[in-house]
C-alpha cells in the first residue's frame, strides 16, 4: 500500500491520470491542473500563444474542403450580382437574395480561411469572435453540414431557377450537397462516442472534479479519461483535438478543458454536438 501511494503521488507530480483503484484504496482519480497548468505538460503552449485556430480548423482535410465550399458560395453571389447589374433585370427580390448569398459566403470565407496571416489579422480575427458567439453551430461538424445543406439549395437556386447557368448549378450544388451530408455523418458519430464517454462516467456516479482539480487538463490527460471509461481508444489524434475545443466555452482553448466544462459537459440533458 505505500509502495502503490508513492506511486500515486509520483503520477500526480507529473501531472498524470491515475486510474481509480478498488475503495478506499489509496487517493481519488486526479489530473494535477496546477502542475500541468493546462499547457506545461503534453506539449501544449500556454495560454494566449496559440496559433488562433477555431475548433473545426484543428482538422487541415475538412478546413480545406469547407473553404473550397466557401469559394464555391461566395462566386456564385458575385457572378449573379454581376449578370443582374449587367442585364439591368429589374427583380428587387431576386437581387437582394444574391445579396444575402454573397454576405452568407463572405461569412464562410472569413471562418474557414486556411491562411494563417489572415486568420491573425485583427479585423478577422474580431469579426471570426463574433461568430462563433452569436452562431456557435457554425463551429461544429453537424452545425455546418446542415448550414452547407442550406446554401446548396440556395446556390442551386440562383444558378438554376434564374437560368443564368444550370449546369454549373448542378455541379456546385452537388459538390456542397456531398460535403454537408459528409459533414453531418462526421459530427454524428463524434457526438455518440462523445456522449459514450459521459454516460460512462454518469452511470459510476464520478463527479467532474474526480479527474480535474484546479487547473484545466491537457489533451493527452482528456484522452486517458477516455479510456479509462471506455477502454478503448474511441478518437485519433485530430478528432481529439477537435473534441476537446467542442468542449471548450472559448475559440482559443489551448486544448485544454477547464472544470467548469466538465462540469457542464457532464450535466444530464442532450449529448453535446459536435
Amino acid at each position: 500500500l505505500k509502495a502503490r501511494a508513492r506511486s500515486s503521488r509520483d503520477l500526480h507530480r507529473e501531472g498524470a491520470f491515475v486510474p481509480p483503484g478498488p475503495p478506499g484504496d489509496g487517493p481519488p482519480a486526479m489530473i494535477r491542473g496546477d502542475v500541468q497548468g493546462g499547457g506545461l505538460a503534453g506539449g501544449m503552449a500556454p495560454p494566449g500563444g496559440g496559433s488562433g485556430n477555431i475548433a473545426i480548423e484543428k482538422l487541415m482535410k475538412w478546413q480545406w474542403a469547407f473553404f473550397g465550399g466557401a469559394c464555391l458560395v461566395f462566386l456564385t453571389a458575385l457572378g449573379t450580382i454581376i449578370h443582374f447589374l449587367r442585364e439591368f433585370t429589374f427583380a428587387p427580390a431576386t437581387f437582394f437574395f444574391e445579396l444575402c448569398l454573397a454576405a452568407f459566403g463572405f461569412i464562410m470565407l472569413v471562418l474557414d480561411t486556411p491562411l494563417p496571416q489572415v486568420q491573425k489579422h485583427r479585423h478577422i480575427t474580431a469579426l471570426r469572435m463574433q461568430i462563433y458567439k452569436f452562431a456557435l453551430f457554425m463551429t461544429r461538424f453537424s452545425g455546418r453540414g446542415m448550414w452547407y445543406l442550406f446554401l446548396a439549395t440556395m446556390v442551386f437556386a440562383a444558378l438554376w431557377d434564374t437560368g443564368i447557368n444550370p449546369f454549373l448549378g448542378v455541379v456546385c450544388t452537388l459538390y456542397l450537397s456531398i460535403l454537408g451530408f459528409c459533414a453531418m455523418g462526421k459530427g454524428a458519430r463524434m457526438s455518440e462516442k462523445l456522449n459514450r464517454v459521459r454516460m460512462g462516467i454518469n452511470n459510476k456516479g464520478l463527479a467532474a472534479e474526480r479527474y480535474v482539480s484546479s487547473g484545466p487538463i491537457s489533451t493527452p490527460q482528456f484522452k486517458m479519461i477516455v479510456e479509462s471509461v471506455t477502454e478503448h481508444d474511441l478518437f485519433n489524434d485530430d478528432e481529439l483535438a477537435y473534441v476537446v475545443s467542442a468542449l471548450s466555452f472559448s475559440p482559443h482553448n489551448e486544448g485544454q478543458v477547464t472544470l467548469n466544462e466538465m462540469k457542464y459537459w457532464l450535466n444530464p440533458g442532450p449529448p453535446l454536438m459536435v
